[in-house]
């Protein structure tokens, strides 16, 4: 591994003469596969060697944070005597990233444990009730976890005994939330979260009866907020600027299509691998992110072409198995926020001007695209992944175009 990141023998023997030879090849070669070029390994190799000598390191053992950290501020001071060495904060930074990065890799990095949650068996049996018993999805489990996790925060901080919470209690805690700036709707899930939570540490005889009951959050309308999305003709002036050829608007115009025209969530199109398209049968396949379970999609052509195109000429090459990863190594899936920026800076730069920017504004202008087409609920939250057909209905609130040809129908005369 050394021979192909330096040509010079002097140097490359002097690499070889070095400690941990093996488990220093081992953790570039890796990095190599995760596409870090090779000016970065020709910075990391000699960091490694570094590393070992200021750790003392014989053979690999566990290492704590603490540890690296003083041994990066003697390489630091190391660094003074250096005229070609100007930052040495820079130094010290340098030598923490690499040795966690390879102490990590092989299995070495001991990291503090942070402190337990007083009510962490509690938080942990909740958790896992929502998993096995109620059957919810990854992320609504832990949407209602991390809410009761903040409250039991707060109340942990107050009393002792889960056994004395009241119902004053969670009021003051959702209206201290309110006040410091949570919307309606946030403190209305975490209503929503907290209900199940003293539900089920009445189940299990934790606290007073009649809690949960009692929780109440602020009135949210069905359709408030609506319509959330942007027009179909500002969603189709979207994709007509995304036709650019730099890689990120390469791979933006796939993810825009597969958001707008397919209405997916940003973790549905994160999770999507690259086994999961057909290219023979022209399909592919969604694991959605709250039902739960896989859907089969045709693959528009335009779509199609537009995640070849991605493949073929901008995807980085690495093991990672999902469609869409960071142009950056170490290569991963994107997450939320890099696709909620993707979609938020195009709809800004072209002035759309609607409530909610990120690809769920897509998805809502997809639904309401299909049903002004004369699709069925049935047609839409199947499209949409939806649980019941029902849930469709919420989209022909925005449909006024169609509610006001209802509305000038001709009554023949009965009025």
């Amino acid at each position: 591994m050394i021979e192909n990141i330096y040509q010079r023998k002097l140097v490359v023997s002097r690499h070889k003469g070095a400690p941990l030879l093996k488990e220093r090849e081992q953790f570039l070669e890796h990095c190599q596969q995760q596409g870090t070029n090779l000016k970065s390994l020709q910075n990391m190799a000699p960091e490694l060697i570094v590393v070992i000598r200021l750790l003392r390191m014989e053979e690999l053992r566990e290492v704590g944070l603490d540890e690296i950290k003083t041994a990066a501020n003697a390489w630091a001071e190391e660094q003074r005597s250096n005229p070609r060495v100007r930052g040495y904060a820079a130094s010290a930074g340098y030598f923490i990233c690499v040795a966690k990065k390879w102490l990590r890799f092989h299995g070495k990095l001991t990291m503090p444990s942070p402190p337990r949650l007083r009510f962490a068996a509690e938080l942990d049996d909740f958790v896992s009730f929502m998993a096995t018993e109620q059957g919810l999805s990854p992320a609504s489990i832990r949407s209602h976890g991390w809410k009761a996790s903040k409250f039991l925060e707060w109340f942990a901080d107050r009393h002792r005994l889960l056994s004395s919470a009241t119902l004053d209690d969670v009021d003051e805690y959702l209206g201290l939330k309110a006040d410091n700036g949570w919307s309606r709707e946030s403190v209305s899930t975490a209503a929503q979260a907290l209900r199940s939570f003293f539900h089920h540490a009445e189940r299990r005889g934790w606290c007073k009866p009649e809690i949960a009951t009692g929780i109440q959050g602020p009135k949210i309308y069905r359709y408030a907020g609506l319509p959330e999305g942007p027009t179909w003709d500002d969603v189709r002036r979207v994709l007509q600027s995304s036709k650019g050829s730099s890689p990120p608007a390469i791979r933006a115009r796939a993810v825009l299509l597969l958001v707008a025209l397919y209405g997916l969530r940003s973790g549905e199109v994160s999770r999507l691998l690259l086994d999961d398209i057909d290219w023979r049968a022209k399909t592919f396949v969604v694991t959605h992110s709250k039902r739960g379970g896989s859907q089969l999609y045709p693959l528009r052509r335009d779509v199609g072409d537009a995640i070849l195109k991605y493949l073929a000429k901008v995807r980085p090459r690495t093991s990672c198995r999902n469609v869409f990863v960071t142009f950056s190594a170490p290569y991963r899936p994107l997450n939320g926020s890099t696709l909620y920026c993707i979609v938020s800076t195009r709809l800004n730069k072209l002035g759309v001007q609607c409530p909610k920017k990120g690809p769920h504004s897509l998805r809502h202008a997809c639904a309401t695209h299909l049903l002004q087409q004369g699709a069925s609920f049935k047609e839409i939250g199947d499209i949409l992944g939806h649980r019941q057909a029902d849930s469709a209905r919420v989209y022909a609130k925005v449909d006024l175009n169609a509610l006001r040809r209802v509305a000038n129908v001709s009554l023949g005369g009965l009025l």
